[in-house]
C-alpha cells in the first residue's frame, strides 16, 4: 500500500500534497485505486445498474466505429461488398456489431429516457407526488450542466490543440479562433431546439448527438410532469400512443426517449410484483426438473431472439444496404415516413425498434444482466460520457503517428510545384500493410489496441477531473439557489441526474 510522499522537497517544487494529487488525477482510476486505497471511492449495484454497463460497452462500440470509418473503410461495407479486394471476417454480420456505432446513439437514447424517468416514475408508485416534481425540478435545473459543461471544456481543448500545432497548422489567430467556437457552443452545441437542421458541431462532429440528448430530456420532463396526476393506466396508455405520433412524424429520438419512459413504468411494476410475491411468500411458476415452466421460458425466448435480431439489424451498412442480405428486406419493409426521408432514415427506424428491445431484454436476461453488472462494464458506464467525448480529440492527435501508412511513391517530377517526394512503410499499417484482408484486419486490430489505451486513459482522466467536477458543481448551485421554503432539497432526498 502506497501512501501520500512525506519527505520534504526543495523549494522550487510544489507542495507535495498538489504533487500527489497531481500524480492521483493523471492515475488512471484502475491504477490509483490500487495504488492508494485510502482514496478509493466505494460503488454499489442498484437494481438499473445494468443500464450503466450497456451505456459503457455502447461507447467503446462508438469509439471503434469513428476509428474503423477514420482509418480503415474498406471494412465499413457489408461481406462480399467490397469493390476492390475481397472482405474480411470481421464485416460478415454479428462480427460487424463490434464498429457498428450508430445504434449504440440510439441505444444511449433509450437508457436516458428509462434514466431519467426512474424515480420521479418510483416516486408516483409510492403515491408521493412532493417526491416526483422535487426530483423533476432537481434533473431539468441540472441537465444543461450535465450535458454541456464538459463539451464546452472539451472543444475549448480542441482549440488549444489548434493554436499549438498538435492538429496541424493553426488557420486562425487566436482571437478568431475564440471567436469561432463561441459560435459552435452557442449555435451548435448548446442550441438544441434547431437539432435537425445541423448535425456537425465544429471542433468535435460528433458531439452531434448533445443538443438531441438536451431537447429531448426537456420533452421527457414535461411528459412526466404532464401525466404525473393521471391513472397508472392512462399514463402508460398515453405514453405508447405518443410513441405511435413520434414515429408517425418521423421523430426516432422522441420516439426512443419516450420508450424509454415506458420501459421505466414496466421496470417499477416488476419491481412492486416482486416485493408483493415476497411479501406473499409465493413462487412464480411451477418448477419440474429444476426448470421454471410456462409462460415465462416462451418470453426468455422471445427475448433472446430480440438481442439477436437486434445485433443482426445493427450491422446494417451505411452504404449498400439494397445489395445486403437480410438487411434489404428490412429495408423493403421501411414504413413512411422514414423510407422516404433520406438515405440513412429507415436505419434509424430499425436502429430505434431494436434499440427499445435490446434496453428491455438485457435487463430481464439473468446472463446479460450479470455480464452488464459486472467490473468491466461498470467500469466503462463511469467513464462512457468521458469516452464519448474524449475519443474523437485523443484519435485526431495521434492516429495518424500510431497507424502510420504503407509505401507511398514518388508524385511529379523534382523541381515541379506539384513534386512530392517517396515515403517509406511506418507505423502499424506499413509493418502489417492493407492490401489483403488478413494484413487489413491485423492493422486494424493492433492500431485499435495501440491507440485504445490512450483513449480510456485520458477519458478516466477526464471523467475524475472535469465531468465529475462539474456534476459537483451542478449539484452545489443547485442547493445554492433553492428556496428553502418550497421543501426538502434534492440533495437531502438523494436524487442525482443519470447521464
Amino acid at each position: 500500500m502506497l501512501s501520500p510522499p512525506t519527505a520534504s522537497l526543495p523549494r522550487l517544487f510544489l507542495p507535495r500534497q498538489t504533487l500527489f494529487k497531481i500524480l492521483l488525477a493523471l492515475l488512471p482510476s484502475f491504477l490509483s485505486d490500487r495504488l492508494f486505497p485510502d482514496h478509493k471511492p466505494t460503488y454499489r449495484v442498484h437494481p438499473t445498474s445494468y443500464l450503466d454497463g450497456l451505456r459503457g460497452i455502447a461507447s467503446i462500440i462508438v469509439f471503434f466505429c469513428h476509428y474503423t470509418e477514420n482509418n480503415f473503410s474498406a471494412l465499413t461495407p457489408s461481406h462480399g461488398l467490397n469493390v476492390d479486394r475481397p472482405s474480411s471476417f470481421i464485416q460478415l454480420p454479428y462480427f460487424r456489431i463490434i464498429f457498428s456505432g450508430r445504434p449504440m446513439v440510439h441505444i444511449f437514447f433509450v437508457i436516458s429516457g428509462f434514466a431519467l424517468s426512474y424515480k420521479p416514475i418510483k416516486a408516483l408508485h409510492a403515491r408521493d407526488l412532493d417526491k416526483c416534481y422535487t426530483a423533476l425540478a432537481s434533473s431539468t435545473f441540472r441537465r444543461a450542466f450535465r450535458l454541456f459543461g464538459p463539451c464546452v471544456v472539451s472543444t475549448f481543448m480542441v482549440l488549444c490543440l489548434r493554436q499549438t500545432g498538435y492538429l496541424g497548422p493553426a488557420q486562425e489567430t487566436l482571437m478568431e479562433e475564440v471567436w469561432k467556437w463561441k459560435g459552435a457552443v452557442f449555435h451548435q452545441i448548446t442550441w438544441g431546439w434547431d437539432w435537425d437542421r445541423d448535425l456537425k458541431p465544429a471542433y468535435d462532429i460528433h458531439l452531434w448527438t448533445i443538443p438531441i440528448e438536451f431537447a429531448h430530456s426537456m420533452l421527457l420532463f414535461m411528459v412526466v410532469l404532464m401525466l404525473s396526476r393521471v391513472k397508472l393506466h392512462v399514463r402508460m396508455g398515453s405514453v405508447l400512443g405518443l410513441m405511435g405520433y413520434c414515429l408517425m412524424c418521423g421523430k426516432w429520438a422522441g420516439f426512443e426517449f419516450l420508450a424509454g419512459l415506458f420501459l421505466a413504468e414496466v421496470f417499477v411494476l416488476k419491481q412492486e410484483g416482486k416485493k408483493q410475491k415476497e411479501w406473499e411468500g409465493e413462487r412464480e411458476g411451477t418448477k419440474e426438473g429444476g426448470m421454471v415452466m410456462g409462460p415465462g421460458m416462451l418470453v426468455k425466448g422471445l427475448q433472446v431472439v430480440m438481442i439477436l435480431v437486434g445485433l443482426f439489424i445493427g450491422g446494417w451498412p451505411n452504404r449498400s444496404a439494397d445489395k445486403t442480405p437480410g438487411i434489404s428486406w428490412f429495408l423493403e419493409r421501411t414504413p413512411l415516413p422514414f423510407a422516404e426521408m433520406d438515405h440513412l432514415a429507415p436505419q434509424k427506424f430499425w436502429f430505434g425498434l431494436s434499440a427499445v428491445c435490446t434496453v428491455w431484454a438485457v435487463g430481464e436476461l439473468d446472463f446479460l444482466r450479470r455480464f452488464f453488472e459486472g467490473g468491466l462494464a461498470q467500469y466503462c458506464g463511469r467513464i462512457s460520457y468521458a469516452i464519448y467525448i474524449m475519443h474523437g480529440p485523443v484519435m485526431d492527435t495521434i492516429q495518424a503517428s500510431i497507424l502510420g501508412h504503407v509505401d507511398i511513391s514518388a508524385r511529379g517530377k523534382p523541381g515541379d510545384a506539384n513534386f512530392k517526394e517517396a515515403l517509406p512503410a511506418a507505423g502499424v499499417k506499413g509493418f502489417f500493410g492493407v492490401k489483403t484482408p488478413t494484413q487489413i484486419t491485423l492493422s486494424w486490430f493492433f492500431g485499435m489496441w495501440m491507440i485504445g489505451p490512450f483513449v480510456f486513459w485520458a477519458a478516466d482522466v477526464f471523467w475524475r477531473v472535469v465531468d465529475n467536477r462539474i456534476v459537483d458543481w451542478g449539484k452545489r448551485l443547485e442547493n445554492w439557489c433553492l428556496d428553502e421554503d418550497t421543501g426538502p432539497s434534492p440533495r437531502s432526498q438523494g436524487y442525482s441526474v443519470a447521464a
